[in-house]
């Protein structure tokens, strides 16, 4: 498909749309403490320019207040550069006050708690003045380290988390009581400081916990929500091998509700959306690990959806765990491995019939659809954990490239009714140095995999007749604003609009139209696409 006949073919006119601007994607990387050891995996490696954020975790809760979690590992490891006199800063904290110095667009946020060391937070939120000690202590020991903030993670608050972990009812009104206090005491800081504090915290994407938090209470007071939509199945205890990290529910799966309809990362996002967070203020979690499973039976013919009996050994680390770049160098090409791709959750797995071995995880192809979900629903960013486990950046390079290089493409609605169609504006959204560059909205039934290869890049949608419509009716009344030049700040406005027509075929029910912009090339370099989205037709 050449690039002139179409542009003959369509006409210039650009549609007012209703979609706010978006501001920067973050991207949020946890870095463990523990990272130093075994894993030697220090702050230096972290590749800072692909992030914008970095939680360090963690920091322990004891006696109500924040301790140090690993005192060595944070404060008195000897990197090269440090000096061992009275009042020295060693460790990875001081090697992320350099790291930030390296890369001042870089921010860092101490992590409180995780799965480990949550047992503490109930007692430390229990009183008002047990809430005001320990928010000073975190206020207090983010400026004492140089971090730039604090990343609440309380796993988890009623109820949830380790066996051993104290919980009460009433945690569910004391977080919020607490967050609250904690915000204050920042702000209060600040006036001395001049800084600005962030607070976020890690939130669960299982809905029944995440009704343990007041959502709508709390999101003004934070900064940003990191929902952790991955470890949604394990080997564990489930009934059956899946994925632990599925972006949409297979209506497939051997599993009962709610688990069926509301454990993937898609309906986590519209769980914490539907209680009034700002899109801009969730962040979709990422793990850069898998989970195997071992002992399926030989009958299996893939593995999926199967009965198993332990943890797949032998893991990176840990039994049933394995690193990315674990299996990226060592399983994915591997003889006897075999690479499915599952094209309802968007995310592959690896089988290995001779060993019984199943192990589901994500890849650089199901880490992008992720970036273009959020891009698509205009959310603040992505977060993953965690570091050590990406070492070739590998996935966190689709993460930078989709959402914060790309111009990115955000669409108003995400479903389109055959009953009552309607319009779906559309929002083009760059940088100024994509200023001037022509652009093609185009759509196609066909998907969005291998993709359409155009001259400099690979479009990411499939060439079919709604495809060859959308690129001669530019312009028209179906694809305002289809065709045109991006501004002064590299956007521009367009749309989808089915609301001409008073009811649209029964068939289209099921299907999506996935739509994506084409930059052309500017006057040196190459063309380029913006994520596509996914419309829904419902009925």
């Amino acid at each position: 498909m050449s690039h002139s006949p179409l542009l003959a073919a369509v006409s210039v006119l650009l549609a007012a749309a209703t979609i706010p601007a978006q501001a920067p994607s973050r991207i949020v990387g946890y870095f463990p403490a523990w990272g130093i050891y075994a894993r030697n995996y220090h702050v230096p490696n972290i590749p800072a320019a692909q992030l914008t954020h970095i939680n360090y975790a963690f920091a322990n809760v004891q006696n109500g207040v924040i301790t140090l979690g690993d005192p060595y590992a944070d404060t008195d490891r000897y990197y090269p550069g440090d000096c061992w006199n009275p009042g020295c800063r060693r460790g990875s904290f001081e090697r992320l006050r350099i790291l930030k110095q390296q890369h001042p667009h870089l921010r860092t946020l101490i992590s409180v708690g995780g799965w480990t060391w949550s047992g503490g937070f109930s007692d430390a939120v229990l009183t008002p003045v047990a809430r005001a000690t320990f928010a000073q202590s975190i206020v207090d020991f983010v400026d004492l380290h140089e971090f730039d903030g604090a990343d609440i993670d309380w796993e988890y608050p009623v109820s949830g988390g380790l066996a051993s972990n104290t919980t009460r009812p009433q945690d569910k009104q004391n977080f919020t009581a607490f967050l609250l206090e904690l915000r204050a005491r920042f702000n209060t800081r600040a006036q001395t400081t001049g800084k600005t504090y962030l607070m976020s915290i890690a939130a669960p994407a299982n809905p029944a916990i995440a009704n343990n938090l007041e959502v709508a209470l709390i999101h003004p007071v934070l900064d940003w929500i990191n929902v952790m939509s991955y470890d949604l199945r394990g080997p564990w205890g489930d009934p059956f091998t899946g994925f632990y990290a599925p972006l949409y529910k297979d209506p497939l799966e051997p599993v009962a509700e709610p688990v069926l309809s509301q454990w993937n990362a898609a309906a986590a996002v519209q769980n914490y959306l539907g209680h009034g967070v700002p899109p801009n203020k969730l962040h979709l979690g990422t793990a850069f690990y898998g989970r195997g499973f071992e002992g399926i039976p030989s009958s299996s013919p893939n593995g999926l959806y199967a009965t198993y009996t332990n943890p797949a050994s032998p893991g990176t680390w840990e039994l049933g765990s394995f690193d990315y770049t674990d299996l990226a160098a060592n399983y994915e090409n591997a003889t006897g491995w075999v690479k499915y791709w599952h094209a309802t959750t968007r995310v592959p797995w690896l089988w290995n019939p001779s060993q019984h071995k199943f192990i589901g995880y994500d890849d650089p192809r199901s880490i992008t659809e992720k970036a273009w979900y959020v891009q698509q629903w205009g959310l603040g960013g992505a977060m993953f954990w965690e570091l050590s486990g990406d070492r070739n950046a590998a996935l966190l390079g689709p993460l930078d490239t989709w959402l914060r290089q790309r111009t990115a493409l955000h669409a108003s609605a995400g479903s389109v009714s055959l009953q009552t169609p309607s319009r779906i504006d559309l929002s083009l959204q760059g940088t100024p140095s994509r200023a001037g560059r022509t652009y093609l909205v185009l759509a196609s039934l066909s998907g969005t995999n291998p993709g359409l290869p155009l001259q400099g890049g690979l479009l990411p949608l499939n060439f079919d007749f709604l495809m060859q419509a959308s690129a001669q009716l530019a312009g028209g009344a179906l694809f305002p604003g289809g065709f045109g030049v991006l501004d002064a700040q590299g956007n521009a406005s367009a749309a989808l609009d089915f609301s001409a027509a008073p009811v649209l075929p029964v068939a289209f029910l099921g299907m999506s139209v996935h739509t994506c912009a084409w930059l052309f090339p500017a006057s040196a370099g190459a063309g380029e696409p913006s994520n596509p989205i996914e419309v829904r037709f419902v009925p």
